[in-house]
């Protein structure tokens, strides 16, 4: 139930972010689109002002110079707008306010020293109100002519905040309805886990029967002729196939164990309990072995399993070390508290190997020589399982001919 329920958040949290996306994407496209529609409205108004000396013309030559702009000639003469003249020193000479009776003399100077005039247009903001404007060089002078543009940008900011709402509640509709549909859409997702779960327990059982009958055959073979090479070599396959088999129903049962209760165990005393066992193995083998463990770590687990794991990454260095290399195995404690185990081993071949896919089942890089060394590539997978079930990371990296598979342990 926990694996469902696991799978489920995910799934909401995918379609969330997703459905996230979308209605983000069309709130953007939406509103840049009536944003520059607005601006050109504008622009366009404007520029007609600036053609026509600051007024508007008259419904012909209206009509015909908002041809194709989108724009019509009855919008256009509902707008508010006004002008006024500046000489060479932006002193006031004359000014044409018949649209807009409000403002007076004094909030035109004001207005006035509001304008970038270097810039030549722009909008500025005047007791609660918006005015676009736009500079032009006339016979006369300098003719600024201003538009009320207030209930342009009032009409943004209403369907911004009105495309806002409407995709919030959006957003909270499609979440319910894949909440209330989640568990259905990934049913068959689940069955299929649990199949393959079921299937592995259960071949691995029905399995066992007939090698242990090959194994006794061999055995009662061996009492009546005597062993030879090809009793040895049953032998010994029909043991690498059970540890195998052992192996595939142990990671099975491990990952149907997502709810096992963890406590707080001795990181330090399981490491290096787990680690000292390979210390013989590996100094006659010809290697260097190294350890070095922070006394006093301690981390959220189950006890047999963090043995099992220091044991799995040990071994794997080990058995894949170089010639005369090194192995070690480090232990100490974050600034977050957190624990750090590195188990490294000497690699030179390791540089262009892809390390994201060490943590597959069956998975064994570099194959003529992966079959000199004992092993069925399902122990880094165990180990990435295990680390799952203590709420940890698991990572492999390369560097200075050396491979590292770094664990981190609340």
């Amino acid at each position: 139930m926990k694996v469902l329920n696991k799978i489920r958040l995910q799934f909401i949290l995918i379609a969330s972010l997703a459905i996230m996306a979308v209605l983000a994407s069309f709130i953007i496209v939406f509103n840049s689109v009536r944003y520059v529609s607005n601006n050109a409205e504008v622009s366009t108004v404007l520029s007609i002002l600036v053609d026509n000396d600051g007024e508007i013309p008259s419904n012909e030559e209206l009509d015909s110079a908002l041809e194709g702009t989108g724009l019509s000639a009855i919008r256009a003469s509902q707008l508010f707008y006004f002008s006024f003249v500046l000489d060479d020193d932006n002193t006031l000479i004359s000014s044409q306010l018949n649209e807009i009776k409000d403002l007076s003399e004094s909030d035109i100077a004001e207005i006035m020293t509001e304008l970038n005039y270097s810039k030549g247009k722009g909008t500025i903001k005047y007791e609660g109100h918006y005015y676009a404007y736009q500079i032009a060089q006339k016979k006369t002078g300098k003719l600024v002519v201003v538009l009320d543009a207030t209930a342009n940008i009032d009409d943004r900011s209403d369907l911004l905040w009105t495309s806002l709402q409407m995709s919030a509640y959006s957003f909270l509709f499609f979440i319910l309805i894949v909440f209330v549909f989640s568990g259905r859409a990934i049913k068959p997702y689940i069955d299929n886990i649990e199949n393959q779960k079921s299937f592995i327990t259960n071949a691995g059982h029905e399995l066992k029967t007939p090698l242990a009958i090959i194994s006794a055959n061999t055995e009662m073979q061996e009492l009546l002729d005597g062993e030879t090479e090809w009793t040895k070599s049953t032998k010994d396959q029909t043991k690498r196939l059970t540890d195998l088999i052992n192996s595939m129903v142990t990671l099975a049962k491990m990952e149907e164990q997502l709810d096992i209760v963890l406590t707080k165990c001795d990181f330090s005393a399981i490491a290096e309990d787990a680690a000292e066992d390979f210390k013989g193995p590996v100094i006659k083998d010809g290697k260097i072995f190294e350890m070095v463990i922070s006394p006093g770590v301690m981390v959220n687990a189950e006890e047999k399993s963090l043995f099992e794991l220091v044991t799995i990454l040990v071994d794997n260095a080990n058995k894949y070390c170089d010639p005369g290399g090194t192995v070690r195995v480090t232990l100490n404690q974050t600034g977050f508290k957190r624990a750090r185990l590195e188990v490294s081993n000497t690699f030179a071949k390791g540089e262009f190997v892809d390390y994201s896919k060490f943590f597959d089942r069956f998975y064994r890089e570099d194959e003529s020589r992966s079959n000199k060394v004992k092993g069925y590539g399902i122990g880094l997978s165990m180990a990435a399982s295990m680390v799952q079930i203590f709420k940890g990371k698991i990572s492999a990296h390369y560097k200075d001919g050396r491979i590292t598979f770094r664990v981190i342990l609340p």
